[in-house]
């Protein structure tokens, strides 16, 4: 009985280490085939002021987006409003692009949420995935003061949005990336 044991116990294991072996070749060979999306992009966004803002944005390989933008902390001094990190989702849009909506949100001087905001992209990549290039329309949706704060529901088809900024050129933002790659550790060289 213990032989019967031991041996399911072996092939059961076989089998799963045969499934996930498989499971892990097709994810590399679609991921060669496709190009790789998800990953760490350095992210360059030139405003027509001329200004051109940091962004860190990551795409997951489940579909979803997080990011840092340089506006959060007063990258353009004349802001008056901070931003919250971006979340979002991607979704393949043709062979070598994606589309993106993230939404964070944005507080005014004191730390009042005043409005919502929504980042739409859309992004083409180079051949060996490495970098990319599109464009970006930002969009925002204002909330109610209150009391109590109320925001309109973002998902809402009929949502209110409004164009950010008045600068914002009429085919969206220009964007441009760069993946995030690996540096070895260790001093720094002169």
């Amino acid at each position: 009985m213990r032989r019967l044991i031991l041996f399911g116990a072996v092939a059961v294991g076989l089998a799963a280490a045969t499934i996930a072996a498989n499971a892990q070749g097709s994810r590399l060979i679609w991921s060669a085939h496709w190009g790789q999306v998800w990953g760490t992009f350095y992210f360059l966004t030139t405003y027509p002021s001329g200004n051109v803002i940091p962004t860190l944005v990551t795409y997951h390989v489940d579909g979803t987006i997080t990011g840092s933008d340089g506006t959060m902390f007063g990258a353009m001094p004349t802001a008056t409003t901070r931003v919250t990190p971006l979340h979002g989702v991607w979704e393949r849009t043709g062979f070598q692009s994606i589309g993106g909506t993230s939404f964070y949100l944005v507080f005014n001087a004191t730390g009042g949420l005043i409005q919502l905001g929504r980042a739409r992209s859309s992004l083409q990549f180079a051949d060996d995935f490495e970098s990319l290039q599109g464009k970006m329309f930002v969009e925002t949706l204002p909330c109610t003061a209150g009391p109590p704060l109320t925001c309109p529901d973002p998902l809402n088809p009929a949502a209110d949005w409004k164009v950010a900024t008045p600068t914002q050129p009429k085919d969206g933002f220009p964007v441009t990336a760069v993946r995030v790659a690996r540096v070895p550790a260790g001093p720094l060289q002169p």
